[in-house]
């Protein structure tokens, strides 16, 4: 199955004394690009977080937030008595104004007010390495649905290439009569005797540089290879599913310039518009 890159997942772990919070925002990226944003206390953990989500998170820029509030009496804030004094000092070099008076602006000013450090303890890192594995889970979860339905799109787009195809096919050897049919009413209105095996020797050396039919061949082969890689088990293949396009590309090419027939080349635009709907979805493809 095919996953996008893109998503969001959030969980949530609520008690009495704290509060934590996991979010997980994956964008693309051509390879893993995984940003970790911890409280200062919890950032021990950093490695240790990194080693449990690169393996499950393989590609994309990924940003994972860790949000900690204290709550009840562990959010508690004390006085920084010492701050406030020499905030109440410099106000009355301002003001000649009773210390009771100065004490409620001071203590709305920067400092004035500290909470008590808390050090995480082991029951903490295994709440928050949990909620972790819930945002992940809940991510992938996303990035399969969403991927699901880029599925559906890639496959139609496959399908309108192969459409595409069949029409080029069907009418390749109309193409190749019209070329002979145009050379023989030229050469008849020269008037001039014309040695027929060397006429068709020329036409054939001619007309090999317009065959498409080994394009037309591999080009199948690419399609069917695409859908393969698309359909199979395995966890990454944006990748693997670009280089298959650029072969697609290179035979698409390849047959709108031997085509040389108007009702062809219309049949290849609309090739090469599915096959730019079909890259523009590999960027977000995991």
């Amino acid at each position: 199955m095919i996953r996008s890159m893109t998503g969001f997942a959030r969980s949530l772990f609520e008690s009495q004394d704290i509060s934590m919070t996991v979010e997980i925002r994956a964008l693309n990226s051509k390879n893993l690009e995984l940003n970790l944003r911890l409280p200062y206390s919890y950032r021990s953990w950093e490695d240790e977080l990194r080693t449990a989500i690169k393996p499950q998170l393989l590609r994309g820029k990924v940003d994972v937030n860790l949000n900690v509030k204290q709550q009840g009496a562990a959010a508690a804030a004390e006085l920084n008595k010492d701050v406030i004094s020499d905030y109440i000092q410099q106000l009355r070099e301002i003001a000649d104004v009773n210390p009771a008076e100065l004490l409620p602006i001071a203590t709305r000013l920067p400092d004035a007010l500290q909470s008590a450090e808390v050090l995480p303890d082991y029951n903490q890192k295994k709440e928050v390495f949990g909620l972790v594995q819930q945002a992940i889970k809940q991510l992938i979860n996303y990035q399969t649905v969403e991927g699901q339905a880029m599925t559906k799109d890639l496959n139609a787009q496959i399908e309108s290439i192969e459409e595409g195809l069949e029409q080029v096919n069907n009418t390749k050897d109309h193409r190749v009569q019209q070329v002979r049919s145009k050379f023989q009413d030229n050469l008849k209105s020269l008037a001039v005797e014309v040695d027929q095996n060397r006429f068709e020797q020329e036409l054939l050396f001619y007309l090999e540089k317009f065959d498409i039919n080994e394009e037309i061949v591999r080009l199948r082969q690419h399609l069917l290879f695409f859908c393969e890689v698309m359909n199979n088990e395995t966890e990454t293949k944006g990748k693997k599913l670009g280089f298959i396009t650029q072969e697609i590309g290179r035979e698409i090419n390849t047959i709108g310039s031997k085509a040389n027939d108007a009702s062809l080349q219309k049949e290849i635009v609309q090739m090469k518009d599915a096959l730019e709907r079909i890259k523009e979805q590999l960027l977000n493809i995991l």
